[in-house]
């Protein structure tokens, strides 16, 4: 089951990786224009989307999956779930040049890789950054 997130989810949320702390989760959820998800399995966080809904646009800031629920088609759901939250219009992200899931994943998804970030990440990695400019909500291309 895939539901808004609430402040109790928090610490569970932030154990899923290292990309967010407990105190940027919670900053998340007061955020106006932030939409955060989870995705529960046995009354547990197994996922999380988090996504900023900016100008008719979704921001993909984080799909995290729990390694136990992997490859079953959560990624997606979270991800096309988040996309329908922030309005279903175009949608961007930037994910790690060496995140090969991440990657495959988002371009299943329909998103297209259009340019790159160098040492976008504190260890200096680069991102990819992608988009997707089809609106969900009525299958017309937004460009």
């Amino acid at each position: 089951m895939i539901r808004p997130a609430r402040p109790e989810d928090v610490e569970a949320m932030a154990a899923l990786g290292p990309g967010w702390s407990a105190a940027q989760v919670a900053e998340e959820l007061s955020n106006p224009d932030a939409r955060v998800l989870v995705l529960e399995c046995a009354g547990r966080v197994a996922g999380q989307a988090i996504g900023w809904a900016i100008a008719g646009e979704t921001q993909v800031l984080e799909i995290a999956v729990a390694p136990q629920a992997r490859r079953r088609g959560h990624g997606r759901r979270l991800l096309e779930a988040l996309c329908q939250a922030c309005g279903g219009g175009p949608a961007l992200l930037e994910v790690r040049a060496s995140n090969v899931a991440g990657l495959a994943l988002y371009e299943r998804a329909g998103f297209q890789r259009v340019g790159r970030r160098a040492r976008y990440y504190a260890d200096g990695e680069e991102a990819i950054l992608m988009t997707r400019t089809q609106d969900l909500g009525t299958g017309v291309s937004t460009r």
